[in-house]
Parts: C-alpha cells; structure tokens; sequence
C-alpha cells in the first residue's frame, strides 16, 4: 500500500522589497535581545534607587516618614530615568534598523527588482528578472511572523541569512495558510 502524503497548494506571492521589508527583517531577528537583559537592567536601576534612597535617609537622619518619602522619589526619578532611558534605546535601534536597510538596499540593488515567489511543500523558489532561486526548506528552519511579514531565517543567530516575504505580496492566499505551510515546515524562532 502507498502511503499518501498530503501536499499543498503552492502559495504564490508577487512583490518588490521596500526599505520598511527588510528594516521589518533586521528587528525581528534582533527583538528578542530586548528581554535578555533590559528587564534586569530596570530593575538593577530601580534597586539602586532604592538603596540611595535608604542610604540618604541614613546619611541625612532623616525620620521614618521623611524616609519613605525619600524613597519613594528615589524609585519614582529610577523610573523616569529607565523610561528616559528605554525611549532612547527604541529610537536609536529604530534608526540603526533603517540604516541597515538602507545599506542593504544601496549594496544590494538586485533586491529592489520585482519578485514572484512560490512556497510548497519542498521549499521556497524565487524569481526575478535576473535570476531564480529554490531553496529546500531545510535551509531555512525558522521563521518569524511580523505584523508585515514572514521571515525566514537560516540560523536562530542574529544576522543570519533571512529571506523575506511580505503579507502584503500574497496574490490569491490567506496569510493563515502561509502560516500553516511555514509551521509545518520550519519552527517559529522563540522572541
């Protein structure tokens, strides 16, 4: 008896990667760098500020209720500082991730051309007016979904080679079942 393996349909998509596709690629793959050290840095921040402020109380012999208030503003200025802080971060990284995708573009000028991409069961093959690539989806192991885009990633390392393909280029498909097809073929990377 033949065992029958369920196929697929192939998932078309048409577009022409933008600068905001691959600034979208550049901080998906590094998102998830947020959490591994911006959570302990806060609260180291918000610990210290507390500590100052019981130190203060002591230094400046203040009394218990002169204390608390103490550290209260102590923890409340922590706070402003660490949003002060984050702000500055999250704007710094948004402007690195435009210069990288601006970079990208302006040494890569074959990923401005239009392209038609097709996704099935045994990879991904894509083609533009200079040339075609298929590419076994063992290649690409992970994905990462976006509010615009799929992107597919070689390693679960930042920088790894990513191939990006936006919600926006699907011709007659759902993003559901691109979605279905990516989990069934690779493993969303973890944030």
């Amino acid at each position: 008896m033949l065992s029958e393996v369920a196929k697929t349909r192939p998932i078309e998509l048409a577009y022409t990667l933008t600068r905001d596709d691959l600034r979208d690629s550049v901080a998906a793959q590094q998102r998830r760098l947020w959490g591994r050290w911006l959570v302990p840095l806060l609260g180291v921040a918000a610990l210290g500020a507390a500590i100052s402020g019981f130190v203060s109380a002591e230094v400046w012999e203040l009394s218990a209720g002169a204390a608390a208030i103490a550290v209260a503003i102590g923890l409340l200025v922590a706070a402003v500082i660490a949003g002060i802080a984050l702000l500055l971060i999250r704007l710094l990284t948004a402007a690195i991730y435009r210069w990288q995708a601006r970079l990208l573009v302006r040494g890569n000028p074959w990923l401005s051309q239009p392209v038609r991409a097709t996704a099935t069961d045994t990879g991904v093959h894509l083609r533009t007016s200079t040339g075609d690539a298929t590419t076994a989806w063992s290649h690409y192991p992970y994905y990462i979904e976006t509010n615009r885009s799929f992107v597919l990633l070689a390693s679960k390392g930042i920088g790894a080679v990513s191939v990006v393909l936006p919600k926006r280029g699907l011709v007659e498909a759902d993003p559901a079942q691109l979605r279905a097809m990516l989990a069934t073929h690779a493993r969303e990377r973890p944030r």
